[in-house]
């Protein structure tokens, strides 16, 4: 069983599709924040502490509380990702900027000066919806556009500057790689080709060499040790990495904990629905390998008491 325990908008990512790879699905449940306090019998099984950018400071403090009971008992329970002790997207970028892995840096908009790379694109610090803009080269359109951003409700003090980098390959064209962690292995997901610097779906994946080069990454997981390292460095033993590679090297985009694992069939290019079959196979066998030892039996008490929920929530 691997349960995971997310926002009400979260909560289908793992679950979605999952007729794709019925011995996957008939594993897998959600569990919302809200139906998770007050909530005392828990199956045995693996969990996945996802969602924390969509969680209230009360939330996160009750997760916390409930990954601390159900961490000591490790013949119940696996539980992947500590809900407040990780990186975010910012600190996350910044430090591999720091440490030499990537080659570009990010900024909040109050950093603003001589020790920014344009050009670069706002975008939000803790939402997974790509940039708010198109690349902008100078500080006045970083001014402009912020201005907008904050006319239209957004919150500029979530919102970051992420320098460009031009990671296009020989033929002119984007890659971008992104691999799940699930416990001690790196599974790749998908490799995306297309010729726009923002991919949400590769573009050019249904040509014949394309989809033998995604499927090559699939089998092979050539990053799987640099991929492992920035996971370790994030604090997060469960979610999505998104790269790409410059000069050999990889350039960390960002890490999604609550990533969704299947998109509808009618999204896919041709032949890509075949290879997230590939992807699923070895997702469960991951999920299986984070769960070995925990034997089959009757859901287990968790009472984590009344007053200790009430502190949480309201002093998280």
């Amino acid at each position: 069983m691997v349960v995971n325990l997310a926002s009400a908008r979260g909560c289908k990512s793992f679950t979605k599709h999952m007729w794709y790879r019925p011995s996957l699905g008939r594993k897998v449940g959600a569990v919302r924040f809200d139906q998770a306090i007050g909530r005392r019998e828990w199956p045995k099984g693996v969990y996945l502490f996802t969602d924390a950018d969509r969680a209230t400071s009360g939330q996160r403090g009750f997760m916390s509380i409930l990954w601390e009971e159900m961490s000591a008992r490790p013949d119940a329970f696996r539980v992947l990702n500590h809900p407040v002790r990780h990186l975010g997207r910012f600190d996350l970028l910044r430090s591999l900027y720091e440490d030499g892995t990537n080659d570009f840096n990010v900024h909040r908009l109050n950093e603003l000066g001589d020790g920014m790379r344009y050009p670069v694109f706002l975008r939000a610090e803790n939402q997974h919806i790509g940039s708010y803009t198109p690349l902008l080269g100078s500080q006045g359109e970083v001014e402009v556009w912020a201005a907008r951003l904050a006319g239209n409700g957004i919150d500029l003090s979530s919102t970051i500057a992420v320098e460009f980098l031009d990671t296009t390959c020989d033929d002119g064209l984007y890659r971008k790689y992104g691999a799940f962690r699930v416990g001690g292995r790196i599974v790749p997901r998908h490799l995306l080709i297309g010729r726009e610097w923002e991919m949400k779906v590769g573009t050019n994946s249904a040509g014949a060499s394309h989809r033998a080069e995604e499927f090559a990454y699939l089998c092979e997981n050539p990053h799987a040790e640099e991929v492992m390292r920035v996971f370790g460095k994030a604090g997060l033993e469960y979610g999505r990495i998104d790269y790409s590679l410059k000069d050999g090297r990889i350039q960390v985009w960002e890490i999604n904990d609550n990533p969704q694992i299947n998109s509808s069939i009618n999204k896919y290019w041709k032949g890509r629905f075949r290879r997230a079959l590939y992807f699923l196979k070895g997702l469960e066998a991951a999920v299986d390998a984070v769960g070995e030892g925990i034997e089959p039996g009757p859901p287990v008490t968790i009472d984590l008491g009344g007053h200790r929920v009430w502190g949480a929530l309201c002093n998280p």
